[in-house]
């Protein structure tokens, strides 16, 4: 990195990717700042540098003693140690030294004194809550939501009849038990029962009343007038609860009702289809198996005259870019659910629901908004009247 870069990148000012210190005042103020970077996507700690971007440099002292306290951070303060990247440039108003560090491979990442951060904006804050920490360990592959248990809920809860159904086309020759004890070990030899507690995985795919234990987890589809999703006028407006498969077909059958419509113009006369319907097939199954449910929202359905948008909480795992996601790059988040997904939805499982999507409609666009923790693809639509 040489000067000229590096007043370009200080003049984009702070935000989640870069943080500017005049100096580094303890190590474990310094371990912090690494932590939090690591635990969120990673970034730049810009050392020399005044809040608003004004360049004070170090004198080789500092960069000097610098360098020992990075190193001793990295390697004694943070739990599982680290390695970062370091480039002292040389300015015109004296040495920066440039901190890079990467999106952490072993989250959660905690500090000498056992705390978790994250990245905020251009601030760091402290995790604390049971459900934030859970999505750190899941970052590092430790627990995942789908396996886990969903307080409350008991065989009580199943639809033992569609269970049964899945068991035995799934395990050919093997029959579910009729008696609690025998079906509750059973379910937690397959995962979908952690002690005598449901997980998540269960009570999505074969819950009674999922919304009774999990509110949260459902659809809210919205077909607005006009572009603007602060508008007050719609067409329809649903709200979609069930198992995951009745949610798809809640959500495909409100995909249709607009497709057949969109062409003519009229809600009284048939129109032709504008987007194939595998389209919304593959958006559809795709926000509901690979969302985070870690995350207690919902996924989004909004159409507008002139996009459709699919917005799926969770940003995309695993430092998975938005272009690798488009040609059929996939990480497992859900990795039990979608083991499952594929016998009772139409999800094939193969990771390449958006390279289909992209051939049916080229100019798709894949928006990973790591901020809102949210994950769109949205399709451009021909305008109608």
């Amino acid at each position: 990195m040489d000067e000229f870069t590096l007043r370009e990148e200080l003049l984009k000012r702070e935000d989640s990717t870069r943080q500017f210190k005049r100096q580094i005042d303890s190590q474990d103020h310094l371990s912090s700042e690494i932590v939090a970077f690591l635990n969120s996507r990673g970034g730049r700690i810009y050392v020399g540098v005044e809040d608003d971007a004004t360049i004070l440099g170090l004198s080789p002292n500092e960069v000097d003693a610098l360098a020992n306290t990075i190193s001793n951070a990295c390697s004694q303060f943070i739990n599982p140690p680290c390695s970062v990247l370091t480039f002292n440039v040389a300015t015109t108003d004296g040495t920066v030294v440039v901190i890079e560090v990467p999106d952490g491979p072993d989250k959660p990442y905690q500090d000498r004194k056992k705390r978790f951060w994250l990245k905020k904006g251009p601030d760091k804050r402290q995790i604390t809550e049971r459900t934030e920490l859970r999505r750190l360990f899941q970052g590092g592959h430790v627990t995942y939501a789908d396996a886990s248990a969903v307080p409350g809920t008991s065989l009580e809860d199943l639809d033992i009849e569609l269970l049964r159904r899945f068991y035995e086309e799934k395990f050919p020759g093997e029959n579910l038990a009729d008696e609690p004890d025998e079906i509750m070990r059973q379910l937690q030899g397959i995962r979908l029962m952690v002690g005598e507690r449901l997980g998540l995985s269960a009570v999505m795919l074969f819950g009674k009343r999922p919304s009774s234990v999990l509110p949260e987890f459902n659809i809210k589809a919205v077909w607005y007038k006009g572009k603007d999703q602060g508008g007050t006028e719609f067409h329809d407006s649903r709200r979609f609860e069930g198992t995951l498969q009745s949610q798809y077909d809640q959500g495909m059958s409100f995909f249709r009702k607009w497709n057949s419509k969109v062409q003519s113009g009229s809600f009284n006369e048939d129109g032709e289809a504008e987007i194939p319907e595998l389209v919304f097939e593959e958006l559809l199954v795709n926000a509901l198996v690979h969302r985070d449910y870690f995350i207690a929202d919902s996924v989004k359905l909004f159409i507008f005259d002139d996009r459709i948008e699919v917005r799926s909480p969770g940003t995309l795992p695993n430092r998975l870019t938005e272009e690798e996601a488009l040609r059929g790059i996939g990480r497992d988040r859900n990795p039990l659910l979608l083991s499952l997904a594929y016998q009772l939805m139409n999800y094939r499982g193969s990771r390449s629901g958006l390279k289909r999507v992209r051939a049916a409609v080229p100019d798709v666009v894949l928006k990973n908004d790591i901020e809102a923790e949210e994950v769109a693809v949205i399709v451009p639509v021909k305008e109608w009247k």
